[in-house]
């Protein structure tokens, strides 16, 4: 997901998600307290109920104290009922005061409909019945007008009472409601404060891994790796997974430690072919020194010969002469022959391993020319090839690669299998069908452990690191099988029991 940003790009974006999840918890914090703080909006809910029921339960919503001045007029005589009727005056324009500060109040529903419609309509009417009616009667004298407007009086009031008495019930539910609408908000806000602190959490952790995963692991990497390179483990499989600059850090390392190990495997195969010309040279060395020690007899017995002649031959000494010129001509001959058979199975072998050049060829002289250019080594090992490749399994392929992968099989049986301590490597060829052969090559050695199975093929793998082995021989011999040959390697072995490589390859190499 952060692959395509850079380093500084990733911290910046841990930055820009840490901000956003504080800001976000504050802004939370914030509306909640805006909301429940002294004059927010509950809070102005909760006191404009209370301040209504406070306000219409005494006068002037309330009529009982109109009602009361009502009753007082008519018994009051001429002189108070002027008082009255002034008090009765001042209630009126005290309602009228409260009524228009409510109706800018923005009451709602049904408690609008009731206090600002119902009940203002009936105060409306009680007030128009005292002024017009009950007043009148009273200055005119008319007591029977005056009852029957304290009457109708008394119905309003009543019906007002009622309207009131819901008004208040009203009221109180709405406070009760918003206290409670306080609560879950405040309760909301704890669990939402709650959330996002999971979810911060959640988000650093998700964000720490990647970036861990990302940077911090591919860095760690790249340094356990060039110091096991540093220390000559070249057995590493780098990851190809990482990107950015971690990526590229890896890549880099990978580009270097995949062509220093194709350097090294270039340079295995020469120091192979260095190896094969001394071992050549160390055999030439034993038919060409007894050829010449012949030749050097004969070069003797030739001037010994000369100087009997001036004395006169007798026919024991031409004899004896001839004697020696036989057996040292056949000596000669017979150790020149070996140079010579060495020598083109050490041209044979050396062209094929360095042109690679597809020819037809029977088998079984591939593995006695690759036999041949063994013998030192198997020597210096104390151990013994026993061949059975039978004469006409002929192939059109490759023989040098082939013999480069017999060649380093037999080796790997005798410095790793038989460890150095002598033995028998048998060596085997059958026709596996139609159009496929098997070489196999068996040792009576220590064996592999299942678990090493799947690394002996592995560049640089070895079991004798820093003790001559350099790990490339069977990589080298899988490479060849596989890419070249066309082909396949299989491993068979248990401890203790040896080791068996079985090359199966096409009688005709694709």
């Amino acid at each position: 997901m952060l692959e395509h940003l850079s380093i500084q790009q990733r911290f910046r974006l841990l930055l820009v998600v840490s901000l956003a999840c504080f800001a976000l918890c504050g802004a939370i914090v914030y509306r909640t307290l805006a909301e429940i703080r002294v004059n927010g909006p509950i809070y102005e809910r909760i006191m404009q109920g209370q301040d209504l029921v406070a306000d219409i339960l005494p006068p002037p919503a309330y009529l009982v104290e109109s009602y009361l001045i009502a009753l007082q007029l008519m018994d009051a005589d001429p002189v108070h009922a002027q008082p009255l009727l002034q008090r009765l005056q001042a209630a009126e324009q005290t309602y009228q005061q409260r009524y228009q500060y409510w109706r800018r109040q923005g009451l709602s529903g049904e408690l609008e409909v009731r206090f600002l419609t119902q009940s203002h309509t009936l105060a409306q009417s009680f007030y128009k019945t005292a002024f017009e009616q009950l007043v009148p009667a009273l200055r005119d004298g008319e007591a029977v007008q005056a009852r029957r407007a304290l009457a109708r009086l008394a119905a309003t009031y009543e019906k007002q009472r009622a309207v009131i008495e819901r008004v208040v019930e009203l009221a109180r539910q709405r406070n009760a409601d918003d206290e409670r609408d306080a609560r879950e908000q405040v309760q909301r806000m704890a669990w939402s404060l709650v959330a996002m602190f999971a979810l911060i959490v959640v988000v650093f952790i998700l964000i720490f891994n990647t970036v861990r995963r990302s940077i911090a692991e591919p860095i760690l990497d790249a340094l356990k790796i060039t110091q096991r390179v540093a220390g000559g483990d070249w057995s590493q499989q780098i990851r190809a997974d990482a990107r950015g600059e971690a990526g590229r850090l890896l890549q880099a390392i990978r580009d270097i430690v995949k062509n220093t190990q194709a350097e090294i495997v270039k340079a295995e195969k020469m120091a192979a072919l260095g190896s094969l010309v001394a071992g050549v040279s160390h055999e030439l060395n034993t038919p060409v020194g007894n050829g010449l020690m012949a030749v050097s007899t004969l070069s003797d017995d030739l001037r010994t010969f000369r100087g009997k002649m001036q004395e006169g031959i007798k026919r024991s000494v031409l004899e004896e002469f001839l004697h020696s010129v036989e057996v040292g001509a056949d000596l000669a001959m017979r150790n020149l022959q070996r140079a010579a058979e060495l020598m083109s199975s050490f041209k044979q072998v050396a062209a094929d391993r360095a042109s690679s050049q597809r020819r037809r060829f029977l088998l079984h002289q591939v593995v006695h020319e690759t036999q041949m250019t063994l013998q030192p080594m198997l020597k210096r090992a104390n151990c013994q090839v026993v061949q059975y490749v039978p004469d006409g399994l002929e192939l059109d392929s490759f023989p040098g690669p082939l013999g480069q992968v017999i060649t380093n099989l037999i080796e790997n049986a005798a410095k790793h299998g038989l460890d150095g301590n002598g033995g028998v490597i048998t060596l085997r060829a059958w026709a596996a069908s139609a159009d496929k052969v098997t070489i196999s090559v068996i040792d009576g050695g220590k064996g592999i452990a299942p678990e090493l199975h799947s690394h002996v093929f592995e560049p640089f793998y070895t079991t004798r690191l820093g003790q001559g082995g350099s790990g490339l021989g069977l990589h080298i011999a899988h490479n060849i099988v596989y890419q070249i040959l066309g082909g396949t390697l299989e491993l068979t072995s248990a401890p203790g029991a040896g080791a068996r490589f079985d090359v199966t390859i096409p009688l005709v190499a694709p």
